[in-house]
């Protein structure tokens, strides 16, 4: 499936009130029923949004916001599949994590993917009710420490529980609007709060609507669009060499082989970057200013810079015509990664990750950086073209030299790579691009193997690959952070500063010498 979007025109000020009035409503509704879905234990009890449903109507309910039968009946709908999506989410998560726990048995595991396949019987286990299977046999001791680690991580994954704030779109059936067609433009005629008379809305296009839709405001133009979605013709499977690709804030990706695509993504993220940081420092200072002129008794000007200096009309164009242009430069480098080399697989980071940035210039772009819209263009793109779509743990990817398996945050310096160990030098998402690779069928490292434990791995395969002369090399590069278990041979002790990795790098042995560069140790450290 995918979701069409048609854009209206521009709405006249009379029928976009009426738009609104509907919007407000259907939210207000929708809020009432997520108030009864966010209780787990409630959720549970209700075996479906229909049972609730015919219990209303039986009772004869009048929604209290002046919806229509059907629109309160969508409403009810629409909270409960946001609530069943998120618990739904919340299981593909946990179904990673569970498959890497080493230490549950497997009855334990398979019991554990009993208790999230239903989202009833999750619920029900979150509000500390777990049923029971007479067919696993389980001691007390492990189904209480199968049910506390599902809670325990659904409570850190979760968030905040799901409210509508925005009040910008509503839900329509097939009985609640029609699509007509008169002198060469497109039409829909939607449901209104009174019933008697429906709202006409001249759409840009021509194509074919039907079966639920969901209407969305954009107050700063006066315009709606409106989502539904369409059945997509799976392709045949590509058959092309197994690609990995690198996301960065230089170009949309970097490959396996070195190759780029999205060249002026960059440039993008910067300008758009800068420019609005650079438009928010100067709004903070009109708000300001604003609030001292309040606070003198100068009303009129507070009043004045608020309508004429501080409207948010212009921003938010400005900022959806970037985010356009971000997703446009996304889709693009997909279409060509898939266009050329039509890959069986194509191999990507976890893309729902967010890590610390190095500093708040790194951090704006980073932030631009459309993620999810990356994550939902790849799997849309994973079913249209044909290719098979997997993750893999990126931790430590882009400061492991690919060479030697030597990994140290010196390694990389901003779009630099080169070893500390070997002097294998490159560009940093490219070597990123090649440990991704290498780490589809990795048994060790997977999806959800811990940050530490990952390090911990690469080092002690490094250490058993050079033997004595690396263990004393990796002794004296020590890294700041924790080390996961210092009692083990072999393990390198990450504990110290940055002061502290400096001095025992310069310290180590300079007789390690760069076997292809013919470079001393110390010369990678200038």
């Amino acid at each position: 499936m995918r979701t069409i979007r048609r854009q209206s025109l521009k709405l006249n000020k009379g029928k976009f009130v009426e738009l609104e009035k509907i919007a407000k409503a259907f939210g207000k509704e929708k809020n009432a029923y997520l108030k009864v879905f966010n209780s787990d234990r409630r959720f549970a009890q209700i075996k479906s949004q229909r049972q609730l449903r015919d219990k209303l109507v039986k009772d004869k309910y009048k929604s209290e916001n002046l919806l229509q039968a059907r629109m309160w009946k969508l409403a009810l709908k629409d909270s409960s599949e946001t609530v069943e999506k998120i618990f739904f989410a919340l299981s593909q998560e946990l179904r990673g994590k569970i498959g890497g726990k080493k230490s549950w048995n497997e009855t334990q595991k398979h019991y554990s993917y009993w208790l999230i396949k239903d989202t009833r019987r999750f619920a029900k286990l979150v509000s500390q009710q777990a049923e029971s299977r007479q067919d696993i046999e389980l001691n007390r001791k492990q189904k209480r420490q199968v049910s506390n680690y599902i809670r325990r991580q659904t409570r850190k994954q979760r968030g905040n529980r799901p409210q509508v704030k925005l009040f910008r779109s509503f839900a329509l059936d097939a009985n609640c609007y029609r699509i007509f067609c008169e002198k060469g433009r497109q039409y829909i005629s939607v449901m209104n709060l009174q019933g008697h008379k429906r709202i006409i809305i001249p759409l840009l296009g021509s194509t074919p609507i039907d079966g639920t839709i969901r209407v969305v405001l954009f107050r700063e133009s006066n315009r709606v669009e409106i989502h539904y979605t369409s059945e997509v013709k799976k392709a045949s499977a590509l058959k092309g060499e197994t690609r990995a690709l690198d996301a960065g804030v230089s170009e949309v990706f970097t490959d396996n082989e070195n190759q780029r695509y999205g060249k002026n993504f960059g440039t993008v993220l910067s300008k758009g970057s800068e420019e609005l940081c650079d438009k928010g420092r100067k709004r903070n200072k009109l708000h300001q200013i604003a609030k001292k002129a309040k606070a003198s008794g100068n009303y009129k000007k507070a009043k004045h810079i608020k309508k004429y200096n501080l409207g948010n009309k212009k921003q938010k164009k400005h900022n959806r015509k970037l985010r356009k242009e971000i997703n446009r430069q996304i889709n693009t480098a997909i279409n060509q990664v898939v266009d050329t080399h039509q890959p069986k697989i194509l191999i990507t980071e976890k893309l729902d990750i967010r890590a610390k940035a190095q500093s708040k210039k790194i951090s704006r772009k980073v932030s631009l950086w459309a993620r999810s819209e990356l994550k939902e263009r790849l799997e849309f793109k994973a079913s249209v073209k044909g290719f098979d779509r997997k993750q893999v743990n990126a931790a430590y990817s882009s400061q492991t030299c690919s060479e030697c398996g030597f990994v140290h945050r010196k390694n990389r310096q901003a779009d630099k790579f080169q070893c500390l160990w070997c002097g294998h030098a490159g560009f940093s998402d490219h070597v990123a691009a090649i440990n991704l690779k290498g780490r589809l069928n990795d048994p060790e490292i997977t999806l959800y193997t811990p940050l530490a434990r990952v390090k911990q791995i690469l080092l002690e395969r490094f250490i058993a690959r050079f033997g004595k002369p690396a263990q004393a090399f990796v002794l004296q590069a020590t890294v700041s952070g924790r080390t996961p278990d210092t009692s083990r041979p072999n393990v390198m002790n990450l504990s110290g500063g940055a002061n502290r990795q400096v001095e025992g790098l310069k310290s180590a042995n300079t007789t390690l010498v760069n076997r292809r560069a013919k470079l001393p140790l110390q010369s990678h450290l200038k």
